[in-house]
């Protein structure tokens, strides 16, 4: 079967590489993703696949999953099938990728146009190239492929591209509230070909410092909010390290920082020569795999409490902390899921070599199919997590055509099974 497949896949080799640059192409920032998924619907009809694309119910804001990202929620989702589905069994297997992709930044900062696609020394260049619609790409040739080598489809091969996941998830759980089940799934992110059952999780949160204004030159007159976060931002730092320092977890490296707790926004005041008398802060608040998100938020509102045993202007002016957007609980596959051995023969028999297991530190998908869908789901992609969101965000297209061929022989099998 090896050689069958990579003989197969090797055939398709052009057209994938011209589905991923078109993809990248194709400028799809959260919120705006319709146009990319018209073009790819064509392109999966043109393989011969069913195409169920749709416009996502605001009814979803009902689900106890829904994260609020801020974006009309009547974008296009998309299902394609592959084989009829003649019981009501779920499908063999699930592949899904996400097409929305963060905003380029600094175009000056990219050595070219960030939505180039340009294909150069062997890599894939442009915002998405690597988070994820090379992965994405990888999954609609796989299924392309195994087509091709006339497999027979007994029960149907699924393929999601969504909308949304940069914020919440929220196209990944409209296809789970449309209906859509499989044995398992594999999200094809960037992980460099190595399997990660376990997500740590991701809650974004925002401070709000009061102080009191007053004219610059009378700086004593008033209360710097921006000196009040001080003390706030090291209490923050301190809950960080004493979270970690009894976690443990065997897809984990002792003294992993598994759930980072970073301040990535801060504005304060109004006026250059005016103390500020607000500042607001916001921030990611990573959650263990395993942890239960409300005892999580109530550790660092107790944190930011405590803040004021020290200070008499905080227990007259307390620090309020908000809970918006992004709310990604953690998410975990157990170890002994077949799939995870299966997706792991098939890359060792492809590649030739062994892909290490280990858990994530960010947010993902993956919890929505294993807490809502009761769905082993693993992360399995090209691409480097590392360079994903950076400018110059590149893919190697081996890495895409390795992706794709193991990916065929994982069909193969679930569908021989």
């Amino acid at each position: 079967m090896r050689s069958s497949v990579c003989e197969t896949v090797r055939s398709l080799r052009d057209d994938l590489y011209d589905l991923a640059s078109d993809l990248v192409k194709r400028k799809s920032v959260t919120g705006d993703e319709d146009h990319a998924q018209r073009a790819l619907a064509d392109r999966l009809r043109s393989f011969g696949l069913e195409v169920d694309l749709w416009r996502i119910d605001p009814g979803i804001r009902a689900h106890p999953a829904f994260c609020d990202d801020g974006n009309r929620l009547d974008r296009l989702n998309l299902v394609a099938r592959w084989g009829e589905n003649r019981s009501t069994d779920p499908a063999a297997l699930l592949l899904n990728g996400h097409i929305d992709v963060v905003p380029e930044g600094e175009r000056e900062r990219w050595s070219s146009d960030p939505y180039s696609g340009e294909i150069r020394g062997g890599t894939l260049y442009g915002r998405g190239s690597c988070d994820m619609k090379g992965g994405l790409a990888a999954a609609a040739i796989a299924i392309r492929a195994a087509m091709k080598l006339g497999i027979e489809p007994r029960r149907p091969i699924l393929l999601e591209s969504v909308v949304g996941e940069e914020t919440g998830g929220l196209g990944t759980l409209a296809a789970i509230a449309r209906g859509y089940r499989a044995d398992a799934a594999v999200i094809t992110e960037p992980t460099s070909l190595e399997l990660c059952p376990v997500q740590a999780g991701a809650l974004s949160f925002r401070l709000h410092v009061r102080g009191k204004s007053s004219h610059g030159a009378m700086r004593r007159e008033g209360v710097s909010a921006v000196e009040k976060f001080w003390p706030v931002f090291r209490a923050l730092e301190a809950l960080e390290r004493e979270r970690h320092r009894g976690f443990r977890h065997p897809l984990y490296p002792e003294g992993a920082l598994v759930a980072p707790l970073s301040v990535g926004k801060v504005s304060a005041g109004n006026w250059p020569s005016t103390v500020p008398e607000e500042l607001r802060a916001e921030g990611r608040f990573g959650i263990f795999p395993g942890e239960d998100c409300a005892s999580a938020r109530e550790a660092l509102e107790a944190a930011v409490r405590n803040v004021s045993d020290d200070d008499p202007w905080f227990s007259e002016n307390p620090v309020g902390v908000e809970w918006f957007e992004g709310q990604f609980e953690p998410g975990e596959t157990a170890l002994d899921a077949p799939i995870l051995d299966e997706l792991r023969s098939c890359h060792r028999e492809m590649l030739g070599s062994e892909s290490s297991t280990h858990g994530v530190s960010y947010g993902s998908d993956l919890r929505l199919f294993t807490r809502y869908a009761s769905m082993p789901a693993i992360l399995y992609g090209p691409g480097d997590v590392r360079v994903a969101h950076s400018a110059n965000e590149s893919v190697p297209l081996e890495e895409l055509v390795a992706a794709a061929e193991v990916l065929t022989l994982l069909i193969a099998r679930r569908l021989d099974a």
